[in-house]
């Protein structure tokens, strides 16, 4: 490998005439991330079904994806997904709303507050579902985003069908899936209420179709910096893509660039930050049938490669008995950090295919 690099240095002095700097463009990126074992409990405690410290569970509901602000009340707030379990473990496309709990502590234990966003909204573009929540603050302003269905191109509204039936939205899951677009909420408090966006604020375009779904926000100098989740044009079928977009407004419009994040397998549910010490934009992702998740890194938030710590996590938890615990699913990483931009904590969705049970377990970071 030395030699080639050498070979390569010569033939570029040779044919330019002078010598040419390459910038390494991992360069400065030094974050390292190690986490707290959970004690055995989580594991028990979710498989219970009981809210306690690490695990955020209901046994009336699926919950899944959580995001997290410390509010200047001192207290922490998160917002997440949740849908009746009488209804089955997918209705998350058709039946989810988004809840508010609070806690003393980053992990938890959190307790309900209020449904923030209700997931039928018979007055808005986003008439049916609400999910998969993302939150940035500015200036103390809130905004909450998430996914919902679009179905005014699909589903003519009547005086006597207000709303679809479950019978229709089930018998056009696959028309209703290409119908999930990206909107947001604005509220100066964090119970709300919170106003919803008149329109989407992303819909698929340019090298992505079908969806625009999943975003994660952060937020430097002004700029609203989005990496959200789309079909890739180029390829047949659904194949899932991220791409980075950038706004000067919590409403948008987003400018998104043309090429993927990483483009070798399909990924999704991005959990994104910035490190104010490191001068780095942070990109934590879901690999679609890979055993762990990925973490990706740019200086300009426009173009990103892998981070110099590629595995952000393994697909499971180590617990203080030395066991691990890999649950049936382990996704949408969300990254709280503190005000320096270091990550303190990791919530992960969960599901337990055998158990029927969903929820989301917080991870401590350990910056000792």
């Amino acid at each position: 490998m030395h030699s080639f690099k050498l070979i390569f240095y010569f033939l570029i002095t040779l044919l330019c005439g002078t010598t040419i700097a390459i910038e390494n463009p991992l360069a400065g990126d030094s974050l390292e991330i190690k986490y707290f074992k959970l004690d055995a409990n989580v594991q028990s405690d979710f498989y219970a079904q009981k809210t306690n410290p690490h695990v955020l569970v209901d046994p009336d509901y699926f919950i899944w994806g959580m995001a997290v602000i410390k509010w200047n009340d001192g207290k922490y707030h998160s917002y997440y997904s949740r849908w009746p379990k009488k209804r089955g473990f997918s209705a998350w496309m058709t039946h989810c709303e988004i809840a508010h709990a609070v806690a003393d502590n980053p992990e938890g234990p959190f307790k309900y507050v209020n449904t923030v966003i209700e997931g039928k909204n018979l007055n808005g573009w986003d008439i049916n579902n609400a999910h998969n929540p993302s939150i940035c603050v500015v200036d103390g302003k809130i905004a909450l985003y998430y996914i919902s269905n679009d179905l005014r191109n699909i589903y003519k509204t009547t005086e006597k069908n207000v709303y679809p039936t479950d019978k229709w939205l089930k018998n056009n899951r696959s028309k209703v899936r290409n119908s999930q677009r990206i909107g947001v909420a604005l509220s100066d408090s964090p119970s709300g209420p919170f106003i919803r966006s008149k329109e989407p604020v992303v819909t698929p375009h340019g090298n992505f179709k079908n969806i625009a779904v999943n975003p994660a926000v952060t937020y430097l100098d002004g700029k609203y910096v989005m990496v959200m989740k789309g079909d890739d044009v180029n390829k047949d079928g659904w194949f899932r893509i991220q791409l980075v977009g950038h706004s000067s407004k919590a409403q948008g419009p987003f400018v998104f660039q043309k090429t993927p994040v990483y483009s070798e397998a399909q990924t999704e549910d991005a959990g994104l930050w910035y490190d104010k010490k490191l001068k780095r934009f942070y990109m934590a992702c879901h690999v679609m049938e890979k055993p762990d998740l990925r973490l990706f890194s740019s200086k300009d938030s426009y173009s990103w490669q892998p981070a110099r710590q590629v595995l952000f996590s393994k697909k499971e938890f180590s617990l203080s008995n030395h066991k691990t615990w890999q649950p049936s699913r382990f996704e949408r990483p969300f990254i709280l950090t503190n005000n320096m931009g270091s990550p303190i904590a990791v919530y992960i969705a969960v599901f337990d295919k055998k158990r029927n049970i969903s929820g989301n377990i917080t991870i401590l970071v350990n910056n000792e």
